[in-house]
């Protein structure tokens, strides 16, 4: 639980999923792109502040012995509710934190194809922006997603929900069935690409050396 402990007591946090790019001029002046298809959730924690050494020695050791190739499954606003106005859904589908009835039918490139048979809610239940996770067959579907069309309300057993980037395979998980999160409830499978060193000072308290960056995992 160490990165979920630093994320649920975080400075700030700065999410960055944007697609890289690199952009290159001739001698002609023409200009050429080159896209990296999807793209990857990065995050910038903000080291702690306050946190004291004596009660957090747990902390430390679980962070001297974590590595960039040792993954962690955390949230954003579940275990740490002060957080969730960050992930939680702006649609008016209820009870998301239980996937609100929805089951996977499918999907093809970014778009999640979903039985809302068991949805309720009126106007526009899902937003743009909204988090969404497959749950897969198995219950073990890794990659998050955002919305990026609104979705009004319907019983359509097979709705298309666009997301941010290509939907990423798993190996041993088909998303032909089974439920969905939604909001604070998914999970995100990050690596620390950097870990900052940390002091003790006068008295009791833990000073980080540079906030934490995060980058999710494929598999």
């Amino acid at each position: 639980m160490s990165l979920q402990t630093i994320i649920d007591n975080t400075t700030y946090l700065t999410i960055n999923k944007r697609k890289g790019a690199g952009v290159t001029v001739s001698r002609s002046g023409h200009i050429k792109t080159s896209v990296q298809q999807g793209s990857l959730y990065r995050f910038t924690v903000g080291a702690p502040q306050g946190l004291k050494y004596s009660d957090n020695r747990g902390l430390l050791e679980s962070l001297d012995t974590l590595d960039i190739t040792q993954e962690s499954n955390v949230d954003i606003g579940d275990t740490n509710n002060n957080l969730s106005y960050l992930t939680e859904i702006k649609g008016t589908i209820g009870s998301p934190g239980t996937g609100a009835g929805l089951v996977m039918v499918g999907h093809s490139g970014s778009e999640l194809y979903i039985n809302f048979s068991g949805a309720t809610g009126s106007g526009t239940i899902l937003k743009k922006g909204d988090f969404i996770q497959p749950k897969g067959n198995t219950s073990t579907y890794r990659y998050p997603y955002q919305i990026t069309s609104d979705v009004s309300a319907t019983t359509s057993a097979n709705v298309t929900v666009s997301v941010h980037r290509p939907v990423l395979t798993q190996d041993g998980v088909a998303l032909t069935s089974g439920g969905v999160r939604l909001g604070e409830d998914c999970r995100f499978h990050l690596i620390c690409a950097n870990m900052p060193t940390y002091s003790v000072v006068p008295h009791d308290i833990i000073e980080f050396t540079d906030d934490f960056e995060l980058i999710e995992r494929l598999t």
